[in-house]
């Protein structure tokens, strides 16, 4: 149901303004006093360099605006530093309200909140107190977890949407394709094999059911999920951090769109925002926060999630890549194993029929089906007459089933099919 999810999320949500509000209310007041000290810092340099430009030109400090001037260059200056308007005027003493820039403003507390419980880096706001450090550590404890916990269920449901349309665009292609007859034909035989390997399987784990009633049945396991290549998950996050890029620019970012695509890279990659928009009353600002700081940590586990199981499939490959790699280098020594295997077989067939003149490939698999006892025989015939023969080699990794996947009906079939092999077994003069 929909209703866990959406009660975590009002949570973090409601986390998050209390947090917000937490920090503003504590760490405002000596915010303040900080930017009062600090302007009257400034106020005594600006007094000290005019007092010692008077002094250094004694004729043009006669000119009445003369120290009106020197603080405005040196507004100017402060101006730069700053980074907004910054105008200090040498005669009124009572515009401490218009130079303040206080720093736990709604827009900046919320920020703050966010980059700690994103795990991001908000420089502009920081708690100076010690009531506020502390508040900070225990509000990252608690709010960490969830957070992480939230991008995890967002990248699940964001990278089955994905696989979903990934799949329906898969399925529209390959009927296009299809239609104008360019489809694959190793693609389709691989299907196929697949198809019927799975059918097989199938039909056994019935059987092996049916021959033990008293045994509990246990549900079925879901099917492999599907993968995404990781080409088009690649694609996904460099599509995203454009967007983030063209988002960014219509902020108020001052930066190019390599720059700007660089900054959304840097923020969804390395969690940082240290470079955000400064216009936080812009709208576009706002939304690039909600969507490339909120949202970018779940399209990085999305990401993360997806690639997961194909560079598993890929790691798997490399795994069995020797096998290949020898059974090219020796192919030829490969090939007069299976011939040899091959006449043994065609030598019982003729002793068990004498009377056959010819024996076609037909004859071959029904003999082989006799043996073995139905559908089970092309493994109990590899795994009890044919013991000289070469390793298997997958060509598929998904028709694999490795040890830890083994279940109770695995297990019983293996000992059944060896039960009713030794039982209905003909003996045959000839060890193939």
């Amino acid at each position: 149901m929909a209703l866990p999810h959406v009660g975590l999320y009002f949570f973090l949500f409601l986390y998050l303004l209390g947090g917000a509000w937490t920090f503003a209310r504590i760490e405002d007041t000596a915010d303040r006093a900080h930017q009062f000290e600090k302007l009257e810092r400034v106020r005594k340099a600006y007094r000290k360099i005019a007092v010692a430009a008077s002094e250094a030109c004694p004729l043009s400090a006669r000119n009445p605006h003369f120290r009106s001037r020197i603080y405005t260059s040196l507004s100017k200056l402060s101006s730069l530093m700053e980074g907004r308007e910054f105008l200090l005027n040498a005669d009124d003493e009572s515009q401490n309200k218009e130079l303040f820039s206080p720093r736990w403003t709604t827009m900046s507390s919320i920020l703050y909140a966010l980059s700690i419980l994103t795990t991001t880096g908000y420089a502009y706001a920081t708690p100076s107190t010690l009531l506020g450090q502390w508040v900070a550590i225990g509000y990252g404890l608690l709010g960490i977890p969830l957070m992480v916990l939230a991008a995890v269920d967002i990248g699940r449901f964001l990278s089955d949407v994905v696989i979903t349309t990934y799949g329906r665009y898969r399925k529209m292609w390959e009927r296009l394709m299809r239609a104008c007859g360019c489809a694959e034909k190793k693609r389709q035989i691989v299907e196929l094999v697949e198809t019927k390997a799975i059918q097989v399987q199938s039909h056994t784990l019935r059987r092996s059911t049916k021959s033990s009633k008293n045994r509990p049945k246990r549900p079925e396991k879901p099917r492999p999920a599907k993968r995404l290549p990781l080409s088009v998950n690649a694609s996904i996050l460099l599509i995203f951090c454009m967007l983030g890029g063209l988002v960014y620019i219509g902020a108020g970012g001052q930066k190019t769109f390599i720059e700007a695509f660089f900054v959304t890279f840097n923020l969804v990659a390395n969690l940082t925002m240290a470079e955000m928009p400064n216009d936080l009353n812009h709208v576009l600002t706002l939304f690039y926060i909600l969507i490339f700081v909120t949202f970018g940590l779940a399209v990085l586990s999305m990401c993360g999630e997806l690639a997961a199981s194909e560079l598993k499939s890929l790691f798997l490959k490399i795994h069995y890549f020797g096998r290949k790699i020898d059974w090219r280098r020796n192919k030829k020594e490969q090939l007069e194993v299976e011939v040899r295997e091959m006449l043994k077989i065609i030598e019982a067939i003729r002793k068990r029929h004498p009377e056959k003149g010819k024996i076609s490939s037909a004859d071959i698999l029904q003999y082989i089906h006799e043996m073995n006892g139905g559908a089970r025989g092309s493994i109990v015939c590899i795994k009890h007459e044919r013991r000289d023969t070469i390793a298997f080699m997958p060509q598929t990794i998904e028709a694999l089933k490795f040890a830890d996947e083994m279940d109770l009906d695995d297990n019983s079939h293996r000992s059944t099919s060896r039960i009713e092999y030794e039982v209905y077994r003909e003996p045959s003069p000839v060890d193939i």
